[in-house]
């Protein structure tokens, strides 16, 4: 039991400190904190219907380009879809208010389904170890995991994949909303692919060099989406700045958004530490546990 809870905050750590930065990554406004947990809560469970069909499917062998684009990025990625489309697409004005939106949502989806792989990696490649008592190769290959786990890997491939299904969401054309979504499927595939084969084959410093450009590229792309923000336009809009509105809701809709304060600070202080340390001291080790235990089940119902 030490270990197991051991591996739940190890794997937390920096993963929570993502979803803070993803979070906090639109400075005009803090998303309601009710769809931030559903979105981490998706995440988490979606790893259940992955474990599913890689038991179902005959995919335990193959190459590594086959592993890294078809059995990590196309399953992993298409559940997470899957699962997005069924909850944060659905979401209605003002929970989803612009494309920036469901960037930070789905990046937090992202971040759900990483913690719970990383807790997964840490728990199972250490239990025989920790099992045969030799404290000191514990410690060296806990030390080893953590290291191998702490790159940013999920929440950039969502988060960015995030930005075209943000212009898909807001689209009127079905059609061609359907092309953009198809466009944010097979980015996350590619970067979720990509990232797997430079891990393999490239170590530590292309793997780093590779995150520092999918955030190079999330940076880029949030400061346009802020150019664009309805927000932004809204306080220009009632400073007398601009005369034309081509948004889909009235500036005083979005003025009194959640999360929107004027002129543009939101609300912070125990407002928004108070539930992230009840959830990380309380509720985070029973949810862990408890999407273990349907992973357990749903191992052995494959099995039958």
């Amino acid at each position: 039991m030490n270990l197991f809870v051991q591996a739940i905050y190890l794997a937390s750590g920096l993963s929570l400190a993502y979803i803070f930065l993803v979070y906090r990554s639109n400075p005009l406004r803090r998303l309601p904190a009710s769809r931030v947990t559903i979105s981490f809560v998706v995440g988490m469970l979606a790893v259940i219907p992955v474990i599913l069909i890689k038991h179902i499917l005959p995919l335990s062998e193959g190459s590594t380009l086959f592993t890294s684009f078809i059995s990590a990025g196309m399953i992993e990625e298409g559940v997470k879809f899957a699962l997005m489309a069924a909850t944060i697409w659905r979401f209605s004005f003002p929970d989803l208010s612009e494309p920036l939106d469901l960037v930070i949502y789905f990046g937090i989806l992202g971040v759900g389904f990483g913690i719970y792989e990383d807790f997964s990696y840490l728990f199972s490649g250490t239990y025989s170890v920790w099992e045969a008592g030799d404290i000191g190769q514990f410690h060296r290959v806990l030390q080893v995991l953590v290291i191998a786990r702490a790159f940013p890997g999920h929440i950039l491939f969502d988060s960015l994949a995030g930005f075209l299904l943000g212009r898909a969401r807001f689209l009127t054309s079905k059609r061609t909303r359907g092309w953009w979504i198809v466009g944010a499927f097979a980015l996350a595939v590619a970067l979720h692919g990509s990232y797997n084969m430079i891990a393999v084959y490239g170590g530590s410093i292309p793997l780093l060099t590779y995150i520092v450009v999918l955030v190079g590229a999330f940076l880029h792309l949030r400061r346009r989406a802020l150019e664009r923000s309805p927000f932004r336009a809204t306080i220009a809009y009632v400073k007398g700045e601009v005369d034309d509105w081509q948004y889909p809701h009235t500036p005083a809709e979005y003025l009194f958004a959640e999360g929107f304060s004027w002129p543009g600070t939101p609300q912070g202080g125990m407002y928004e530490l108070f539930p992230l340390t009840l959830s990380l001291v309380i509720l985070y080790p029973l949810l862990v546990a408890t999407v273990y235990l349907l992973e357990r089940a749903a191992v052995w119902l494959t099995r039958l």
